[in-house]
């Protein structure tokens, strides 16, 4: 694999094609293939060489969960390329490579396997046709006796054989068919298949390019300083005397998504001589009088909304009325009312955020780690007043992403730096300080859930009152009322559990601090309340947490098999020394199902996570191998959070500013993790988000096996637990 050139890229695939081309059957732009020079262009995915280099685009960004090896993947399996052979390149920003499953070029929710698999399989299989049909016409023999393998065609009556490169040209004339033949599941040679990573090379030998790698001539440096408080607003600073400082170009104020100048970003001629500017310089502050806000007011704030019935909004797929699951706790022979809380988490992607940009007369170009590419692009040309068509946007590998890289904040501040100094390429970095003090976090959240059973000790009646901070509605994107933020609240009471009455209501929290998604979005914390208040209600009902779990889910195979799995591998129910404890948590999470159970160890008020096991079932899983390392990252970062993670606030800035003082899982803490990967025939379901939400309440489930203490608060260090 050689390194991705984007720009390259951009001039072969799109540039190099007038009519736009692709065989991307589910977007309405379909057209006929082309040859170009030496090269044919069978879609904005697929290109082949004359000199049989087979090479294949990557619509997606990849950050860490697999998109450059398992989307090139399905082309070629369709295709019969060589896979080991196979060239690929990150796609450029374009909405020909929107995902046909929402119709815009971005990377979020676990979504590139899911949404691109029909229409890669499809431009494989009809690319493979066309090229067997222009060796048979050469050959003057029916295609039907012909067959490709590892990126050659073979007549097998005679045993001619020529390279794909041979008929590319010739294939790409021939029109396009409208329904190839898919391969059957048994016949896979690649999907399913265990294999190495077509990143990891480039990763070893520093040659593959992330956001911050990026070298061009004559190339500025930036980094940017923000108000420390939450909406406040630059008032005055002085750019002349920060252009006294060595080195520095300019002082660039810079405005958010609402228009308001919120940081400074300082050019520079290197990025030191740009930081220590930043960091000397002198800016007054507007803080909107928001440097009263505290963690401690906002979190009783929170519980009091757990009473306000009058701001609450029901979510629309809740199972009753509010009457009848108020009626049915009523009737109940026990219940149970316990409140769960979970602070702001940072993303602390190992990349801080940066981008590359440059901007002149007649053209911007965007070297940028971006989940939205589309939206960059377009946002690219508002900032700058060019076309559209005048804005190149060149994907680059990314550093982590956990939904970080999804906001807009990162190109619209590069763009505003390179604007200011026209003509000259800016590489923006931002200091690790200024990563975790001034991300979108993950929301914080407090929730009641009330539970009652009947004298049998069947779960009759489950409601969440959940109060939080809304993402969508920061976003100024809140749903129609009077539904609540689905993103939030979804999953607080897991839908799978057959629950006679359930209800979910929210009520929104208005606090002035960045909130957007974070990896698994709402279930990363929602997994923890639902999953944690069903082992609370099996107790209730004086059952195994697993059984109880097992009679909920009847009739559901899907998450019976990967439970029943789960109980096999951890050798459920058997006698533990004291002091130990199993814990296990379910949830399905973007058309996949996962359950994990932890084993902990509790001493002297010591936790140790022993062990995780964890069974996966994806439906059509791409890539077994690098499946099993997203379930171990997701268990990682996930139990990061569970036992260290929390952003604190006092006088209305963020308390946390490096790892030293925002902590994660290393290798003295790290537990061991097994994983086995089922398939059920199903479609492919997100692998990357899929192992967060379970970790957390599995390992407080574990805890209180152990101990009988209930964690209902993270991380589980404010439970008086210290991490062993």
């Amino acid at each position: 694999m050689r390194a991705p050139d984007m720009k390259l890229s951009r001039r072969r695939v799109i540039a190099g094609s007038a009519a736009g081309l692709t065989l991307s059957f589910t977007l309405p732009i379909g057209r006929a293939a082309q040859a170009n020079g030496t090269a044919a262009t069978f879609s904005a995915y697929l290109q082949i060489d004359t000199d049989n280099t087979v090479r294949i685009f990557v619509p997606g960004i990849e950050m860490g969960q697999g998109v450059f090896t398992s989307l090139p993947k399905i082309l070629a399996e369709e295709l019969e390329a060589d896979f080991d052979a196979v060239d690929i390149a990150l796609a450029p920003g374009d909405e020909i490579y929107a995902n046909p499953a929402k119709g815009r070029q971005s990377t979020g929710v676990s979504d590139a396997v899911m949404g691109y698999t029909p229409t890669l399989r499809r431009t494989g299989a009809a690319a493979k046709e066309m090229l067997i049909a222009a060796a048979a016409k050469q050959w003057g023999v029916p295609a039907a006796q012909c067959r490709a393998a590892n990126s050659r065609i073979t007549h097998t009556a005679s045993g001619r054989n020529c390279t794909f490169g041979d008929v590319a040209l010739a294939a790409a004339k021939l029109p396009v068919p409208k329904d190839p033949k898919l391969k059957a599941r048994e016949n896979f040679t690649l999907i399913g298949k265990p294999g190495l990573r077509k990143d990891t090379p480039a990763k070893i030998d520093g040659s593959a390019r992330f956001g911050a790698d990026i070298v061009l001539p004559n190339l500025a440096y930036a980094t940017v300083r923000h108000c420390p408080v939450f909406g406040g607003v630059v008032k005055t600073f002085n750019a002349k005397a920060a252009a006294k400082f060595p080195g520095v170009i300019a002082a660039v104020p810079l405005t958010d998504a609402r228009r308001n100048v919120t940081a400074i970003g300082i050019i520079g001629e290197t990025y030191w001589q740009a930081k220590k500017a930043a960091e000397a310089l002198s800016i007054e502050w507007d803080t909107k009088g928001n440097e009263r806000l505290n963690s401690r007011d906002m979190s009783r704030a929170m519980v009091a909304a757990l009473d306000d019935d009058a701001s609450a909004k029901v979510m629309a797929f809740s199972n009753g009325k509010a009457g009848d699951a108020k009626a049915a706790l009523k009737s109940a022979a026990k219940t149970l009312s316990v409140v769960y809380e979970l602070p702001y988490l940072a993303h602390a992607c190992m990349e801080p955020i940066a981008a590359t940009c440059v901007v002149r007369d007649e053209t911007a170009e965007l070297w940028v780690p971006s989940q939205q590419q589309g939206r960059t692009r377009q946002l690219a040309a508002d900032l700058t007043g060019l076309p559209l068509e005048k804005v190149t946007v060149n994907t680059t590998f990314a550093g982590g992403g956990f939904g970080r890289k999804w906001e807009m904040d990162m190109p619209q501040q590069v763009v505003q730096l390179a604007a200011a100094v026209k003509g000259r390429p800016v590489r923006m970095i931002w200091s690790r300080e200024e990563d975790i003090q001034h991300d979108y976090y993950r929301p914080p959240m407090v929730a009641r859930v009330q539970a009652g059973v009947d004298a049998q000790g069947a779960l009759t009646v489950m409601t969440a009152r959940m109060a939080g901070q809304s993402m969508l509605a920061f976003q100024r994107r809140s749903p129609k009322p009077p539904m609540p933020d689905g993103s939030v609240v979804s999953g607080a009471l897991n839908p799978r559990y057959a629950v006679p009455n359930s209800l979910i209501d929210f009520v929104e929290m208005p606090f002035p601090v960045n909130v957007g998604f974070w990896r698994a979005v709402g279930m990363s914390h929602n997994g923890f309340i639902a999953e944690c208040a069903i082992d609370e209600a099996a107790h209730l009902a004086g059952q195994d947490p697993l059984a109880f779990r097992r009679m909920l889910l009847k009739g559901k195979a899907r998450e019976l098999k990967v439970l029943d799995t789960i109980a096999e591998m951890s050798g459920w129910g058997r006698k533990l020394p004291p002091g130990q404890g199993l814990g296990v948590a379910i949830s399905s999470i973007f058309d996949s199902v996962i359950a994990q159970v932890a084993l902990v160890t509790v001493t002297s008020g010591h936790l140790k996570v022993d062990k995780v096991w964890c069974v996966y079932d994806a439906g059509l899983v791409i890539d077994p191998t690098n499946v099993v390392a997203q379930m171990e990252g997701g268990i990682v970062f996930g139990l990061s959070a569970a036992l260290f993670g929390e952003i604190t606030i006092d006088k209305g800035a963020v308390q946390q500013s490096n790892f030293i003082d925002y902590e994660m899982v290393r290798m003295a803490t790290m537990p061991e993790i097994e994983v086995k990967v089922t398939e059920t025939g199903e479609k492919p379901g997100g692998a990357g988000e899929a192992s967060v939400p379970g970790i957390a309440p599995a390992v407080a489930n574990a805890v209180f096996a152990a101990t009988g203490q209930r964690i209902r608060k993270l991380p589980l260090r404010t439970a008086g637990l210290t991490v062993a």
